[in-house]
């Protein structure tokens, strides 16, 4: 075992941030652990239909890494890695928490911090020796899971290399911001956060110096420090400031992700200014005072207010970041926010939909509660309602969110701020205007889905149907060999298609049919279970993927279940299936 792929899977969906390429940096901080520990190693970036497949697929191992809404991209990921005979590990906040529904995918389980565990799991590998004593790895023997404890201390970050962001296939980071890691943790702990259960509420941090040498590599570019709260020691974050001062580090800019207290030191915001902090990333979240209360943001709306305007006085802009449909919001908060934003001349917002992630206490109350909508994982991105808000529908906490962005990224809004912050503001608020713009055309059919959401989950037979097929020479008498059954059934939202016998392409016609009378003109969801179904040729393989190509682009989601034949036709299938955006493959349960 020598060459390790490691891969950031990304959604095929828009965003209104997804024009932000940043990157994470904990695959680069494997990569470059393993090359130097002698391994071959790189780390590719995209959705499952942009990879370099090629090249992939001559890796030894796969390690992927996934947040909550690329979760499924890495499944489908991981499903075709595995039927092509590549073993595959999976990481990431998402598995850390669900890690058996991970493990339906993938060989390992990766949980917590796997700076040295995921090194120590290929080493153990390479050697053929058993992962038993690998902390925080879940894997099966046989039929039982087995998960091992996870480590019972915290990384050492100063134990870490400076990542080698060349490891990034295909050309590295591009000249976007370069991403800095100065400190892991969090010691506030807001209740719909994943940070603190993930990484734990102590504040880590690296040496001064360790910083000081990786900035030294950037001289002339834009960083961003990816830090969860980059100035939660007031000390050390002046001493870092102080040290590209003193070590005349050439930045051309930089931006972090803080908390509306840091505008409160002088000290702190002078040094800032100095050091050429472009535009401040503030967890607002909300200006109801009993929404902040719930969220345990431990801040007022006094206290932002106060903030923007000490920002911009130093000439820092703001990039201000609001949750929308906790407990206490209503379809007026919403509104009453975009004034507020307006007012106070925020010069970026992103307005986000309350979202319970996997690992964190708001997603173990809603789903107490029975107030959580789907576990779509791809729509838990804070662009989609995914739960029953307490004092609006999810229609109206949709509607309103998005009607805010497009208020707010209105042109007639563009040039607010053009002379009082200047150009970036309102070059950054056109560009808003425009995924906005995207964002509302591709999700248009979102409201009918969460409808179709709440119904009761009853699944509602639509068509059985039995076709007979062309005789082969080897089936003339046989006339049940040659049928194919159709079953078509439809719950909340989710059609089911289910196919069993003999396809040709004469019983491909029929399923044609069958879907065309059957199937609305948009859906949510299309789910395919070929598990008994026989092609005739590797043709009629081709044809059945073509079809299921043109019904992709009416649904936000095709799922196809397949059969583990090694058939030829079955090889076809899958292996056209995993290219293609919005597929995913589901092999039998094991």
């Amino acid at each position: 075992m020598k060459k390790i792929a490691l891969v950031e899977p990304q959604t095929t969906g828009g965003h209104v941030f997804s024009k932000t390429h940043m990157p994470r940096l904990g695959l680069p901080l494997l990569a470059t652990q393993l090359r130097n520990a002698g391994y071959e190693s790189a780390v590719y970036v995209g959705p499952a239909a942009a990879l370099p497949w090629e090249e992939i697929l001559k890796a030894d191992l796969v390690g992927i890494s996934a947040i909550t809404p690329t979760s499924r991209e890495a499944y489908r990921i991981a499903a075709y890695l595995r039927h092509a005979g590549v073993p595959v590990v999976i990481g990431g906040i998402h598995a850390t928490f669900l890690p058996e529904e991970a493990l339906q995918y993938a060989d390992y389980v990766m949980r917590g911090e796997a700076d040295f565990t995921f090194p120590a799991l290929i080493n153990c590998l390479h050697e053929g020796r058993s992962p038993r004593e690998i902390p925080g790895l879940s894997y099966r023997e046989g039929d039982i899971v087995r998960h091992n404890p996870c480590p019972t201390v915290w990384v050492d970050l100063n134990d870490l290399p400076i990542p080698d962001l060349s490891l990034f296939a295909r050309g590295g980071i591009g000249r976007g911001a370069v991403p800095v890691m100065t400190s892991r943790g969090c010691p506030f702990n807001c209740t719909f956060c994943s940070v603190t259960p993930m990484f734990g509420r102590g504040y880590r941090f690296r040496s001064t110096e360790s910083v000081l040498q990786e900035l030294s590599r950037y001289s002339g570019r834009h960083i961003f420090f990816c830090d969860d709260n980059f100035t939660a020691d007031r000390r050390r974050s002046i001493e870092l400031l102080q040290g590209i001062v003193d070590r005349k580090i050439s930045i051309k800019g930089w931006g972090a992700q803080l908390r509306v207290e840091a505008s409160r030191d002088s000290e702190l915001m002078e040094m800032m200014r100095r050091t050429r902090c472009h535009i401040a990333y503030l967890g607002l979240e909300s200006i109801n005072e009993a929404t902040l209360k719930a969220y345990n943001k431990k801040q007022s709306v006094e206290d932002i207010a106060d903030a923007i305007q000490r920002f911009h006085a130093y000439g820092i802009r703001v990039h201000g970041m609001f949750v929308f449909g906790g407990d206490d919001d209503t379809v007026e908060t919403i509104r009453e926010t975009v004034d507020f934003a307006l007012r106070m001349r925020i010069d970026t917002v992103q307005f986000l939909m309350l979202t319970p992630l996997p690992g964190t206490s708001l997603f173990a109350r809603l789903e107490a509660e029975g107030r959580l909508l789907t576990r779509d994982w791809e729509l838990y991105d804070g662009h989609h309602a995914v739960f029953h808000p307490a004092r609006m529908t999810p229609e109206h906490l949709q509607e309103e969110t998005v009607k805010a962005f497009q208020r707010f990224y209105a042109p007639g809004h563009i040039m607010q701020n053009f002379f009082y912050m200047g150009w970036a503001s309102a070059l950054y608020r056109g560009l808003g205007w425009w995924l906005v713009r995207r964002f509302v055309q591709e999700n248009r059919c979102y409201h009918q889905f969460l409808a179709q959401f709440q119904r009761e989950a009853r699944r509602v037979p639509l068509l059985y149907r039995r076709v007979q097929g062309l005789a082969r020479p080897d089936q003339q008498n046989n006339e049940a060999q040659r049928q194919l059954k159709i079953f078509i059934t439809e719950s909340r939202g989710v059609f089911y298609v289910r196919l069993r016998g003999f396809l040709d392409w004469l019983t491909l016609k029929e399923i044609k049919r069958s879907l065309q009378g059957h199937l609305p003109a948009r859906f949510f969801q299309l789910v395919v279970d070929t598990k008994g179904l026989n092609f005739s040729s590797e043709g009629a393989s081709h044809s059945f993927t073509r079809l299921l190509g043109r019904l992709q682009k009416r649904a936000h989601r095709l799922q196809l279940i397949y059969s583990s034949s090694e058939r030829p036709a079955f090889l076809t299938l899958r292996h056209y299936l995993a290219r293609l955006s919005r597929y995913e493959l589901l092999p039998r349960k094991r």
